[in-house]
C-alpha cells in the first residue's frame, strides 16, 4: 500500500461514519456527566452518563423508523431493568436469583432478531453496572438511566432526521470497497506467480464479505418506507445504486474460467499481465468511485479517460492479432466483461437511472420485502433444546450462577461485577466465537493495563487523566464496530483511569480488573462444553442446504428470469450466494472447535471451492443475453443434479460421458458451460463422500 493510499484511508477514517458517530457519542455520553458533576449532583451524573453510555451501543446503523423502535425498547426495557435490579441489592439471594433469571430472560431476545438480541446483551450489561454501583435510592438511580437513555436517542434521532440516508451512503462505500478488494483478489487468477488453491480461499472470504455487505444494505433500505416511496427521488436513486452494486457483483463473478487452464493458454506473450493489470485499475477506480459515492453528486471518475487503461487495453486488442482461436476466445470474453464492469462504474458514478419505463416495470414486478432477511418471532419453537438460543440462554444462567458462587467464596470486591460483565460479552453460542472474544478480551484488556499503569505513573493530575480517558473512551467508540481487541483496549484504560480518578486505588483497580477478566473468560470457554453448538455437527445440513440452493439457482438460470419473473430469479441468486457463504463461516468455525483433528477440511475446501465456481458459472448462464432454455442438454443437467445431491437420478445407460465434452475448448455456449458444471459436479461428488449422510 503506498503512501497515498495509506493517507487516504486515514483521512476517510477521520472523516467517515465511525469516528464522527464516535465523537458524537462520547460527548453526548460526556456532557450530562461533566454538567452534573459541576451542579454537585455526582448520583445523576453517574446515573444519565452509564445510561447513555450502555444505551449508545444499542444504537446500530437503521433507518428512521426502525431507530425509533429501537429507542423506545431500550430506553423501558433499560429503566425496567434498572429499577427491578436495584430494588433488591439489598438481598444478596435475590439478587442472585433476579439476575441469573435476567440472563436468561435476555438471551432468549434473541428469538426476536438481532436488534432485540443486542438490546436483551445490553439490558444484561446494565444489571452488572447496577450490581457494581448498588445505587442507595432505586427510582432515582433509574430515574437517571431513562434521562440517559432518552438524552442520548434524542441526539441520535435528530442527527438521521438531518441526514436520513447517511448509513446508507456508508454501507454503499463499504459494499464498493470489498468490491474492490474482490476484484483485485480476481486479478491475481491472472498471475501465475500466485498458487490458485490460495487465491481461491482468498476470493471465497471475500464473496463472504460483499454478500454481508448486500445484506446490510437491503436491510437499511428495503425496510425503510421513506425511501422505497416511489415519489422520494433521493430514495430511487439509492435503490438504482444498490441494484447496480449487485449487477456490479455479478459482472465480478460472471466469468469463471478453469484458471489453471487459462495460464497455460496464455502462457506466451503479454496477454496475462495485461489482463491483471487492466482488472487492477478497474479495482483502484472502485475505490476512487466508494470514497465519493457518500455524496448524491455524480463523481466524474477515471475510467473513460484514464490513459493507462486506454492504453493496456489497446494493447490487448492488438496482442489479439497473434493469438489463435481458442485464445482469442479466452481475451474477448475477459475484455467484454471487463466493458461491462466499466459500464457500470459510469452508472453509478454518473448517477444514472435505468430507463423510466424499465425502472416502472422492475419496480412493479419486483417484491421488495421478499428480499429482507426475516427474524424468528415464535418463542414456543425456541422453549426445547434443540434450539440453540435455548441452549446458550440456559448455558448463559449457569454460568451467571456459578460465577456468584464463586464470589461468595472471594474477598469481597466492588469490582467483582466484572466477572459477570466479561461473561455477558465474551459468552457466545459458538465454540469458536467465544475462543476469538476471549483471546480479544484478554489482549486487549491487558495491553489497556499496560497502557493504564504507564499514564498512573507519568501523570499525576486526577484532571488530566480524565481527559486522557475521554479520548480512550473515543477511541473504544471508533473502534467497537471495527476491532474488538483495539476497542477494549481503548475502554480499559478509560475504566482505570476514571475509577482510580474518582475513587483512587489504582492498584487495587488493576488487580481486579485482571482477576475478574481472566476468571470471566475461564468460565466462559469452559461452559461451552455445556449444552454445546457445534458448527462441525452441522457441516452436512449447510452442504445439503448450499447444493440446493445452487441446483435451484441453476434451474432459474437455464428457464431465464424472463419466463420465471423478478422475484423468483433474484430470490434463487440471493439464497445460492448466503448458503455458500453460511457453509464458509461454518467450515471456518469448525476449523477452531476442539474436535477439528478428525474433521477432512480437504475435502470440506474441495467442497466449498467447487459450489464457489458452480454458482460462478451458473451467473455467467443468468446473465447471457444469448443463452435459451432449449440449449441445454437434460442429461448434462440431470447429472450434475446427480453429483450434487448424491442421488441416482439417472439409469445407468443414461448417464452422459462428461469426460467427452471439450471443456477446454471454451465456447462459451450453454452446453459447454453446464459441461464445466458437470466436471465441477464430479469433483464435488469427490470431495462430499466423507460428509453424507
Amino acid at each position: 500500500m503506498g503512501k497515498n493510499s495509506i493517507g487516504s484511508t486515514i483521512s476517510y477514517f477521520f472523516l467517515g461514519e465511525y469516528f464522527s458517530d464516535a465523537l458524537r457519542t462520547t460527548i453526548t455520553v460526556v456532557l450530562p456527566i461533566i454538567l452534573f458533576f459541576y451542579l454537585g449532583n455526582p448520583e445523576a451524573a453517574k446515573g444519565i452518563g452509564v445510561g447513555a453510555l450502555l444505551i449508545s451501543l444499542t444504537d446500530l446503523p437503521d433507518n428512521r423508523l426502525n431507530k425509533l423502535k429501537t429507542a423506545l425498547w431500550s430506553v423501558i426495557v433499560f429503566f425496567a431493568t434498572t429499577l427491578v435490579v436495584s430494588s433488591v441489592l439489598d438481598h444478596v439471594y435475590l439478587t442472585a436469583v433476579v439476575v441469573i433469571i435476567a440472563a436468561f430472560s435476555f438471551s432468549m431476545f434473541a428469538v426476536y432478531g438481532q436488534k432485540l438480541s443486542l438490546i436483551g446483551t445490553m439490558a444484561l450489561i446494565v444489571c452488572t453496572f447496577v450490581m457494581g454501583l448498588h445505587p442507595v435510592r432505586p427510582l432515582y438511580f433509574s430515574s437517571y438511566i431513562l434521562l440517559g437513555g432518552v438524552w442520548y436517542y434524542v441526539i441520535s434521532l435528530i442527527q438521521i432526521l438531518l441526514r436520513p440516508y447517511r448509513s446508507l451512503h456508508h454501507a454503499i462505500f463499504e459494499c464498493l470497497m470489498s468490491s474492490a478488494m474482490f476484484l483485485n483478489a480476481k486479478a491475481k487468477n491472472y498471475d501465475v506467480d500466485v498458487p490458485l488453491d490460495l487465491q481461491q480461499k482468498e476470493a471465497i472470504k471475500l464473496h463472504i464479505k460483499v454478500n454481508q455487505k448486500h445484506e446490510l444494505i437491503r436491510n437499511l433500505l428495503l425496510t425503510d418506507k421513506y425511501a422505497m416511496n416511489p415519489d422520494n427521488p433521493k430514495g430511487q436513486l439509492l435503490l438504482e445504486r444498490a441494484r447496480l452494486l449487485i449487477d456490479l457483483y455479478e459482472q465480478l463473478n460472471a466469468v469463471h474460467y478453469d484458471y489453471g487452464l487459462v495460464r497455460k493458454t496464455l502462457a506466451t506473450g503479454p496477454s496475462l499481465k495485461l489482463i491483471a493489470s487492466l482488472i487492477e485499475l478497474l479495482a483502484k477506480e472502485l475505490e476512487q468511485l466508494g470514497r465519493h459515492v457518500r455524496s448524491a453528486k455524480a463523481y466524474k471518475g477515471e475510467v473513460a479517460t484514464n490513459i493507462e487503461y486506454y492504453q493496456k487495453r489497446v494493447m490487448l486488442l492488438q496482442e489479439m492479432e497473434r493469438l489463435n482461436e481458442t485464445q482469442r476466445r479466452i481475451v474477448l470474453k475477459v475484455v467484454s466483461n471487463m466493458n461491462d464492469i466499466v459500464r457500470i462504474i459510469e452508472m453509478i458514478r454518473g448517477n444514472e437511472r435505468t430507463p423510466e419505463k424499465h425502472l416502472q416495470e422492475l419496480s412493479g414486478s419486483i417484491s421488495y420485502p421478499l428480499f429482507i432477511t426475516g427474524d424468528r418471532f415464535s418463542i414456543k419453537e425456541h422453549l426445547t433444546l434443540k434450539s440453540p438460543i435455548f441452549r446458550f440462554s440456559l448455558r448463559l444462567a449457569i454460568c451467571f450462577l456459578f460465577g456468584f458462587l464463586l464470589i461468595w467464596q472471594l474477598e469481597p470486591s466492588k469490582y467483582s461485577y466484572w466477572l459477570f460483565l466479561t461473561l455477558v460479552i465474551v459468552a457466545r453460542p459458538k465454540f469458536s466465537i467465544t475462543w476469538k472474544r476471549n483471546l480479544q478480551r484478554l489482549k486487549g484488556s491487558l495491553g489497556g493495563v499496560v497502557i493504564g499503569l504507564i499514564m498512573i505513573y507519568f501523570v499525576k493530575s486526577p484532571a488530566v487523566l480524565l481527559s486522557f480517558s475521554v479520548i480512550f473512551l473515543l477511541g473504544f467508540y471508533a473502534f467497537n464496530r471495527l476491532n474488538y481487541t483495539v476497542s477494549v483496549l481503548f475502554i480499559t484504560p478509560a475504566v482505570i483511569l476514571t475509577l482510580g480518578s474518582y475513587q483512587g486505588h489504582f492498584d487495587h483497580i488493576v488487580h481486579d480488573r485482571i482477576i475478574f477478566t481472566v476468571l470471566g473468560c475461564v468460565i466462559a470457554i469452559f461452559a461451552t462444553y455445556l449444552f454445546p453448538i457445534w458448527d462441525s455437527r452441522q457441516l452436512k445440513e449447510k452442504i445439503s442446504k448450499a447444493t440446493k440452493d445452487s441446483l435451484h439457482y441453476l434451474q432459474v438460470a437455464i428457464e431465464r428470469k424472463e419466463n420465471l419473473g423478478e422475484n423468483v430469479s433474484r430470490m434463487a441468486r440471493k439464497n445460492a450466494n448466503l448458503s455458500l457463504s453460511a457453509l464458509s463461516e461454518a467450515i471456518e468455525s469448525a476449523s477452531q472447535e476442539p474436535m477439528r483433528k478428525h474433521i477432512d477440511f480437504n475435502g470440506l475446501y474441495g467442497v466449498q471451492s467447487t459450489i464457489y465456481q458452480i454458482n460462478a458459472i451458473i451467473t455467467s448462464i443468468y446473465l447471457s443475453v444469448n443463452h435459451k432454455p432449449e440449449q441445454a442438454d437434460p442429461l448434462l443437467v440431470k447429472q450434475i443434479v446427480s453429483n450434487l445431491s448424491n442421488a441416482d437420478v439417472l439409469e445407468n445407460d443414461d448417464v452422459p460421458d462428461v469426460e467427452v465434452v471439450d471443456v477446454n475448448h471454451d465456447d462459451h455456449s450453454t452446453k459447454q458451460k453446464l459441461a464445466h458444471i458437470a466436471v465441477l459436479s464430479l469433483d464435488f461428488s469427490r470431495f462430499s463422500a466423507g460428509f453424507r449422510g
